[in-house]
Parts: structure tokens; C-alpha cells; sequence
């Protein structure tokens, strides 16, 4: 009897031994990783490569005949000429929370802008770009019609912003707006003038 229970003894002091070396059955489980916030699952889901048509739209500033007569009115008939002309643009989002970053590069320009920003109420988004390249544009006008010379206007581009709308408030599918761009302009003589090209996107979609 005395071996029995000594060994009884000694099978239930390695089972206390195990226990007390594995994880107690009352201790709380880990956190599983996640979502910094609950908050965050709710927010849009903006991040990744987006692609469309850009459209000019409208060009706005004291550089055409019909808006403000001057010396710089042959860039805003430049522009004029091609109002309504597309051309296909990737818009690369990386997000953080409500913190946006992006970059929009034209396929047919190679104009790229990098922007920063930050979801709105609702169902939009507005952004600033802090750089473009290339910045610095020339355009050749038309012959002036009484001296036949052929001039140049330089356009330094010195702002763009980005506001658009989206479709979905979490999975969204296609993003809508419009990008600005703000020029300053220099002709051969001198003249400064300032112009806003205005281009609109309907159809952003995944790639």
C-alpha cells in the first residue's frame, strides 16, 4: 500500500509540475492583429491603383481673347483648340486611416503629380499636390496675324488639386471629380499672365 500511494503521489505532483509550466486555463487570450481601430473598418476603401479618362473641361485666367484681352491670349487659344480632348491616367492611392496620399501620372503627357489629402464627410476626398513634373510646359502659338511671328508662351505649373466623390462609403468600386491645374505663364517679352485648366474623370475604376 505504502509503494501504491507514493507512487499515486508522484504521478500527481508531475501533473501539478505540467500545469504550472503550460498556460493557465484562466489567463486572457491575445488580442489577434487587426485593424489599429473598430473605426478603421468602416472607413473607405481607397487604397490601390485606379485608372481612367481625364477630360479638359474648362480653362479659366487672363490669357484668352474672350476673358481678358492682352498680350497673353494666344496660350488660352491654345488651349481652347483642344477643350474636350481624354487621355488615359493612372491614379496610384495609398491610405492611412483617413490620410490620403496619391499620384496621378497622364499616359499621353508623362505629367505626373503627387498629392496629399484626406477623406471628407460623406463620400469624398480632397488633395493637394506638393510636386508635378515635369513643371515647366512651352507652348508655340499661331502666327500673330498682323506681325506673322510665331510665339512662345512658358507655363510654369505652380498648383493642382484633386476633388472627387465616391461611390460606395466602405467598398467603394469608382471614384468621379476633377483635377485643377494652376499655371503661371511667361511670354518672350516678358508678360506674366495665370491660367486654370480644369479637367474632369467620370469612370475611375480598379486595375
Amino acid at each position: 500500500m505504502t509503494s501504491r500511494a507514493a507512487l499515486f503521489a508522484g504521478l500527481l505532483a508531475s501533473a501539478v509540475a505540467t500545469a504550472s509550466c503550460g498556460e493557465s486555463v484562466n489567463r486572457v487570450p491575445a488580442t489577434p492583429a487587426g485593424p489599429s481601430s473598430l473605426s478603421d473598418l468602416f472607413l473607405p476603401r481607397l487604397n490601390g491603383l485606379w485608372g481612367g479618362d481625364l477630360t479638359l473641361i474648362e480653362v479659366a485666367g487672363g490669357t484668352g481673347a474672350a476673358r481678358n484681352a492682352g498680350a497673353l491670349e494666344c496660350d488660352g487659344a491654345a488651349f481652347d483648340d483642344v477643350i474636350g480632348e481624354t487621355n488615359y491616367n493612372s491614379l496610384a492611392i495609398t491610405q492611412s486611416s483617413t490620410d490620403l496620399t496619391a499620384k496621378l501620372v497622364s499616359e499621353r503627357t508623362g505629367q505626373a503629380c503627387t498629392y496629399k489629402g484626406t477623406i471628407g464627410s460623406g463620400t469624398n476626398l480632397v488633395m493637394h499636390a506638393e510636386v508635378c513634373t515635369p513643371k515647366i510646359l512651352t507652348i508655340r502659338c499661331h502666327p500673330h496675324p498682323e506681325t506673322g511671328v510665331e510665339e512662345v508662351r512658358v507655363l510654369d505649373l505652380v498648383g493642382s488639386s484633386l476633388t472627387a466623390s465616391f461611390n460606395d462609403p466602405i467598398n467603394v468600386t469608382q471614384i468621379t471629380g476633377t483635377a485643377a491645374h494652376t499655371y503661371n505663364i511667361k511670354s518672350e517679352d516678358g508678360d506674366v499672365g495665370s491660367l486654370v485648366a480644369r479637367h474632369s474623370f467620370a469612370n475611375f475604376t480598379r486595375r
